[in-house]
């Protein structure tokens, strides 16, 4: 997985951004990543790379700019150093979460998207809220989240609305960990429940 990483930031660069001493700026960011203990942050899929793909796209201008052209035969004229990485991004657009645009599902909302857009709407301004992790974001501009997790509920200073996903399995078991202590405690009312998506609030 470390190496399908550096051969896709290698691939959509042409090879050129090691010809870019901005490439030496990539080092940091690729370390932790590998030196990490958790397989998601190794894989070139996720939002960790987006802070590699500026970086390298800034390299390959760099190495552009030097003179520097990829290492194919027959690549000559003005646009060749881009001609390779313009073919790879392409190549590689379809294994992207961008290819979901050309599916004509992306643009309907599904009946849990719907149940959590409904749940997500309920939760008052300004509370503090504890959320599964792909709910979590839509809550962040107007409330106090925290990542829904075992243990959670009874920390001060204490949540007073969870808000969950039933299939959100990251991190493993905190979704299922959060739901069953809050069922145990009768402080815990459910408000809605829909298509695996849960809202709870503490009873004053």
């Amino acid at each position: 997985m470390k190496a399908l990483t550096v051969l896709a930031l290698l691939a959509v660069t042409g090879g050129l951004v090691v010809r870019s001493p901005l490439a030496w700026l990539l080092l940091p960011t690729l370390a932790w990543r590998f030196t990490s203990s958790v397989p998601s942050h190794w894989e070139p899929g996720l939002h960790y790379s987006a802070v590699l793909v500026p970086v390298a796209f800034a390299a390959l201008v760099d190495a552009v700019r030097r003179g520097a052209r990829p290492p194919v035969p027959g690549l000559r004229g003005a646009g060749a150093p881009l001609l390779v990485p313009v073919g790879a991004a392409l190549l590689l657009l379809p294994l992207q979460p961008t290819a979901q645009l050309a599916t004509p599902g992306f643009w309907r909302e599904s009946p849990r998207e719907a149940a959590a857009r409904a749940a997500v709407e309920l939760v008052p301004d300004g509370v503090r809220v504890a959320a599964s992790n792909t709910l979590a974001p839509h809550l962040t501009d107007r409330t106090v989240v925290r990542l829904a997790a075992p243990g959670l509920l009874d920390r001060d200073p204490a949540v007073e609305w969870l808000v969950a996903d039933r299939l959100d399995g990251f991190p493993a078991g905190a979704v299922d960990g959060a739901l069953r202590e809050a069922a145990a405690d009768p402080g815990w009312r459910v408000v809605r429940e829909e298509a695996g998506i849960v809202l709870l609030t503490r009873v004053r």
